[in-house]
């Protein structure tokens, strides 16, 4: 799935002009959703059932919340536009007796895009921390998409 978020991010990297562009710093950015078409037509494609698409704005980093069934094992998706250099998710639980969220996995790559997977043993609230480590030299600001994916 790795190589699938990259190749299509390199393409949209290399060949944007055929994608209208939007300006976010006063530069121009590529249009996040359309990044998002490409991997809702090939995880249909494959099969997979998207629950949840996500786009927004990030700064520094942004917060997403969902429960989670234990009957599946969802792999959750972060990308952004060409405004980010290295994009990362963290994944925590909510537990309910303690009141705290507990941590469960990340993805540390330094890439504009991030995974993270997890099979919840019971189903919970989880909350998805999306972390902008670096911005590509003069962006301050970038769009990016979130799924939620499971077989």
């Amino acid at each position: 799935m790795k190589r699938l978020l990259l190749a299509l991010f390199l393409y949209f990297l290399f060949f944007p002009a055929n994608s209208p562009a939007q300006c976010i710093n006063e530069k121009l950015s590529l249009p996040i959703y359309k990044m998002g078409a490409e991997l809702v037509e090939k995880f249909d494609d494959q099969g997979n059932e998207i629950v949840r698409i996500e786009y927004d704005l990030v700064f520094n980093s942004k917060e997403s919340f969902r429960s989670l069934s234990s009957d599946w094992e969802y792999t959750i998706i972060g990308f952004a536009d060409n405004g980010v250099k290295d994009l990362d998710l963290k994944l925590y639980e909510y537990d309910e007796s303690t009141e705290k969220w507990s941590f469960v996995a990340e993805d540390k790559g330094s890439e504009s895009y991030s995974i993270v997977k997890v099979k919840p043993e019971v189903t919970k609230l989880y909350k998805v921390e999306i972390i902008v480590y670096e911005f590509i030299e003069g962006y301050s600001a970038a769009r990016y998409g979130l799924m939620y994916v499971h077989d």
